[in-house]
């Protein structure tokens, strides 16, 4: 039995994204600009299978103050608007991963400014000796989530938030 579940253990691991390769991108849009801010600080963990080669399980926190747009007063006003205080992180967690080749189907709850809601994700993976890349992009809607869409100008941003996000994990 000891080495049943030894050989169990080393099976499944958790792996957390390199920080380094790893991003994730949001995008919106205002009718006077656009913009994209970037965060390198989510922790985003894997349980994945070494004999099967597939990821059993997804964890990921986002803190809401580490996205950068390279315009500290628009960060600012985008913390004071997603109560960042209140509510520091979005997280994401999944209930069921389906492979189907490099596409993965990965069902979960996304936790956002205190609302969490169901989450369907179409992403791709691509796999080597070394590291699993997994690649894929959704949108939100603001007030989904009880946000009201931020102004400028008397002018409201669109609901919708485009992300993208990439993470590498070194295998």
């Amino acid at each position: 039995m000891f080495v049943a579940l030894k050989s169990f253990s080393q099976e499944k691991r958790k792996i957390e994204a390199d920080k380094k390769s790893s991003k994730v991108e949001y995008a919106m849009k205002h009718p006077l600009h656009a913009w994209e801010a970037v965060s390198k600080e989510s922790k985003s963990i894997i349980v994945f299978n070494d004999k099967s080669q597939k990821i059993e399980a997804v964890a990921v926190i986002i803190p809401i103050k580490s996205f950068d747009s390279g315009n500290s007063n628009r960060d600012s006003h985008a913390i004071e608007v997603l109560e960042a205080l209140k509510f520091p992180n979005v997280t994401f967690s999944a209930s069921s991963i389906q492979e189907s080749g490099s596409d993965l189907l990965v069902k979960g709850n996304l936790s956002f400014h205190g609302v969490t809601k169901p989450l369907e994700l179409k992403v791709q993976q691509a796999i080597s000796k070394t590291n699993l890349k997994i690649t894929g992009d959704f949108a939100v809607n603001m007030t989904d989530f009880n946000i009201e869409p931020p102004g400028l100008m008397g002018l409201k941003t669109e609901e919708k938030i485009a992300l993208k996000f990439v993470m590498v994990f070194n295998l």
